[in-house]
């Protein structure tokens, strides 16, 4: 086989076959969120300088390059058509369930504001919400298509699986912070009042934390032990051992925000106070915890 500087010219080929499909689904993205969204993305970018839209795709390109990090791991097909079609194939599936998981997350978590209107209006805190949503979903697909070892399809419908419990994890985690808002807030308001009334530090604590939550699950993948052969006990045990990292994860943000912000009331500052800068420190301790869970025990 033919090589250049020690890279054999099939495997260069077939980087090429990736790339070039991973910008098709990058630019197919920007139709797809004006379609779902039913605006057109250039005039919200550039007529009507829609920052709020503008974060929205922003969120949708990230996590579409956080599953395909997932999706282009591992050894190329043993074919430049089936590299092609596993790529292309993995890739738009990766979009539908990013956009099922993005929908469950806006319905059944926050389902008395539509986060998709009030982007349109330009409404910044709903488009860091749905930043915070799309993203958190992407890192657990990701870490399931990381979990699962094994090639080609049928690794699928473990895959998808996973994504089944990971979201209903994250949702758990959508309500945590929904009662917790409720029980702090002074005022009486519910976060999805906050949301509509466009409370910037509000949206970037709740998306910081659920993208370290995202992560905190991705800690299951190295703790449960995938098994093909035993594909039920797999899932149980990686079900498991999402809502253990989810505790932990919990536990040791109240534990470490408590310390570093220590008599901060951090609640009344965020909530009522609308303080962006405590609300990105909060939003930066749930990322820290959440990439340290992934990279220590993580797969």
């Amino acid at each position: 086989m033919y090589e250049l500087n020690g890279i054999a010219i099939w495997s260069l080929q077939a980087l090429a076959i990736d790339f070039a499909i991973i910008i098709a689904l990058f630019v197919s993205l920007k139709f797809i969120k004006g379609w779902v969204s039913n605006l057109h993305a250039n005039d919200e970018i550039t007529e009507r300088d829609n920052f709020a839209f503008g974060i929205s795709f922003a969120g949708g390109l990230a996590a579409l390059a956080i599953v395909l990090t997932g999706v282009s791991s591992g050894s190329f097909a043993p074919s430049l058509s089936q590299e092609a079609l596993l790529m292309g194939g993995y890739g738009l599936l990766a979009i539908v369930l990013i956009k099922l998981g993005h929908f469950f997350q806006d319905k059944v978590a926050l389902p008395k504001v539509s986060l998709h209107s009030e982007i349109a209006k330009g409404n910044t805190t709903a488009s860091l919400i749905d930043f915070g949503h799309v993203v958190s979903v992407a890192v657990v697909i990701r870490s399931a298509l990381l979990w699962v070892a094994t090639e080609g399809w049928h690794g699928l419908p473990i895959v998808i699986a996973a994504f089944i419990i990971a979201n209903i994890a994250l949702l758990l985690v959508s309500q945590y912070r929904v009662q917790l808002f409720k029980r702090t807030n002074r005022s009486g308001d519910c976060l999805q009042q906050a949301i509509v009334d466009g409370n910037l530090a509000v949206g970037v604590r709740y998306a910081g934390f659920l993208i370290g939550s995202a992560l905190a699950v991705t800690a299951a993948s190295g703790i449960a032990p995938y098994a093909a052969d035993n594909l039920l006990v797999s899932l149980t045990s990686w079900a498991l051992s999402a809502l253990v990292s989810l505790v932990v994860f919990i536990l040791l943000h109240l534990l470490t925000i408590k310390i570093i912000l220590a008599g901060c009331d951090i609640s009344d500052e965020v909530n009522r106070q609308k303080n962006v800068g405590v609300a990105t420190i909060s939003a930066a301790i749930s990322f820290a915890i959440g990439i340290s869970m992934a990279t220590l025990l993580g797969a």
